[in-house]
């Protein structure tokens, strides 16, 4: 199987959104790569269900209830990843919904929800997880923005 990553052996990452698809994706590569993974997702079946595949496969990954529209949440949701693995180097932030609508029907609380998750979530995850990064001289970032690119469209 063909690694997305470098070596990334004696890593620790954390993936948000990754209960399915592009995130599930993501923590599954970065696994096969050799890092440690925290599978964040608000769906903790399907995080865990991932995290299992990771495990299946000789990995280490820990299932991890977040909404990242809630800074407790999130603070407790990194916290949980660096007290079981004892630290964090990598944030794929990539939790992320999509509302598909033409502009003039979409409706301006479905704009403001998405907007929490997206822009609201990629901060706080970023902000949680630089404390740890910063105390420990550790870590690299990323964001992901996918599940939004085709949230408006024309009809």
């Amino acid at each position: 199987m063909t690694k997305l990553f470098a070596d990334l052996s004696g890593k620790v990452a954390l993936v948000t959104g990754a209960a399915s698809g592009l995130g599930k994706e993501i923590a599954l590569a970065m696994a096969r790569s050799g890092a440690t993974v925290g599978v964040a997702d608000l769906n903790l079946e399907g995080a865990n269900s991932a995290t299992q595949q990771i495990r299946e496969h000789g990995g280490r990954a820990l299932g991890v209830l977040m909404d990242v529209t809630s800074e407790g949440a999130v603070n407790a949701g990194v916290d949980d990843v660096v007290k079981e693995f004892g630290s964090l180097d990598i944030l794929v932030s990539n939790a992320g919904i999509q509302i598909v609508s033409s502009i003039v029907d979409f409706a301006y609380a479905d704009w403001r929800k998405m907007q929490a998750i997206h822009v609201d979530g990629a901060f706080l995850t970023t902000k949680a997880a630089l404390r740890h990064m910063y105390k420990e001289n550790r870590g690299e970032w990323s964001f992901i923005w996918a599940p939004c690119i085709r949230t408006l469209h024309r009809r």
